[in-house]
């Protein structure tokens, strides 16, 4: 069985624009029974950008099986922000025409659901093993979207510097580069 479904996909909508903005056109989705996974990669081909979503965050969460798929960030962000005005996201998998189906709803019977189709493609191999380990929950950190894009913005990762420092404590994270560091506290 495969039934995917949130009410709240503004963060979503703001997760898949950051990652278009990093990434090639491309990103991998990776539905396991556990968790949701988009892997976007950037050209370095030492920086990979992972999103991970538990089933808490989603209305409906039903994944029998782990189904990985390349999809075009850009279509899957643009049938999103198309569908913003809805109550609610469904995802469809079919499987044997390789395609998503975004499916946008309201309450209200007057106003027709939206459908968004997008072809999906075999995953990048290289990133095939991304999203098999599971997230130590003891050594997270949640980092608001604001202070996310302000990081994003401010850190000029992919000039002079290629590599991203992230130093965690109990009390504080540090993001930094050779030439300038961002620190954010409790």
């Amino acid at each position: 069985m495969f039934l995917v479904k949130l009410k709240n996909f503004d963060p979503l909508l703001d997760a898949t624009s950051f990652l278009a903005q990093i990434s090639f056109d491309n990103a991998d989705l990776k539905f396991t029974p556990s968790k949701f996974f988009i892997i976007a990669s950037h050209r370095s081909p030492r920086f990979i950008a992972t999103l991970q979503l538990s089933p808490q965050w989603f209305t409906t969460f039903s994944v029998d099986n782990d189904h990985s798929s390349k999809v075009s960030l850009e279509s899957f962000h643009d049938a999103i922000l198309d569908g913003g005005s809805f109550a609610s996201m469904t995802i469809h998998l079919l499987d044997k025409t390789n395609q998503m189906i975004l499916r946008f709803d309201t309450p209200s019977s007057e106003i027709q659901p939206l459908h968004h189709e997008l072809t999906l493609s075999p995953p990048q191999a290289e990133d095939n093993q991304i999203g098999q380990h599971e997230l130590d929950e003891r050594k997270y950190f949640i980092v608001k979207s604001k202070a996310l894009r302000r990081i994003i913005k401010d850190l000029p990762i992919f000039q002079n510097d290629s590599i991203i420092s992230v130093d965690v404590t109990n009390s504080r994270v540090k993001f930094s580069i050779a030439s300038k560091e961002i620190i954010l506290t409790e």
